[in-house]
Order: C-alpha cells, then structure tokens, then sequence
C-alpha cells in the first residue's frame, strides 16, 4: 500500500499544477475586471430617477429597492456573460475592452484609433441584435411589468 501512496502523490500533485496552470474562464475575467456592481447601482440610479417623475408619491428609496428585487445584479451579470462572451469577442479584443473600461485616457485615444471604432461598432452591434431579441424584449418587458405593478401598489397603498 505505500508504494501505491508515492506513486498517486506526483499524479495528484501533476494534477493539481495542471489545474493551477488554467487561464481564468471568460465569466471569471469579467467578474474579476469589469465594474459590475458599479454599473449596477449606476443603472437602478437612473431608472429610479426616471421612474420617480411617473411615481411622485413613492419615495425614491423605495424606487430603487422594487428595480432591485424584479432587475437583480446578478440578471445583469449574466447578460454581461454572453455580451462579452469567447463567441462575441476574442482574448485580445477583451484585454482591450477591460483596459479602457479602467483608463479614461485609453478610451479616448482608442475611441480615436480605427480599432477602437472597429470594436465600437461591434459592441453596438451586438448590443442592437440583443435588444431586437424577442425573448430578451419579452423578459424585459415582464420584469418592468412587474416594477409598474409593485410601484403603482405602493401609491395605493400611500396616505
């Protein structure tokens, strides 16, 4: 029997240096370089600002808390998964993206570049084709349905 525990040992240990070895999935370097959570609050920010001049007598606090139960963080991250996703954009064309999402002063030198507008319309692309998707509108339109139902019973149910 020992001589089957120091023959398994460097398999296990080849094995486990094999694993370490792996680049990050996609998902993982999204998670790991894109501002999700920041985006996150920016976008329920701006929703809740739009949906209060509709909704004067719901506090904005509460606004904000019924977007975020019916548009969750984690709906958003998974539509970032397959906007950015291996089939949507390459290694490079990625590298690229996560380093002007962190440098003003590299997004604009590359808004300037015939890269940076190549990939511009890429993304526009593939954020128009997205949007025209008629399960994604159909989903959309549930979920501010059902933002519209929580709101309007909250202004009934208000003094």
């Amino acid at each position: 029997m020992p001589r089957l525990t120091r023959l398994l040992l460097p398999v296990l240990l080849l094995g486990a240096l094999a694993a370490c070895d792996q680049k990050p999935s996609r998902e993982e370097q999204i998670l790991a370089n894109l501002p999700l959570q920041e985006a996150y609050d920016h976008n329920i920010e701006r929703m809740a600002g739009l949906l209060a001049m509709t909704h004067a007598q719901v506090p904005q606090d509460k606004i904000k808390a019924v977007l975020r139960k019916h548009l969750t963080v984690e709906d958003q991250r998974q539509d970032l998964f397959k906007l950015y996703s291996e089939e949507n954009f390459n290694d490079t064309e990625f590298a690229t993206i996560v380093q002007v999402t962190r440098d003003p002063a590299k997004a604009k030198a590359l808004s300037q570049s015939d890269e940076g507008k190549r990939l511009s319309e890429k993304l526009t692309r593939l954020m128009r084709e997205s949007a025209s998707d008629t399960k994604v509108q159909a989903l959309a339109q549930a979920r501010m349905q059902q933002v519209e139902d929580d709101l309007r019973a909250l202004e009934q149910a208000a003094p």
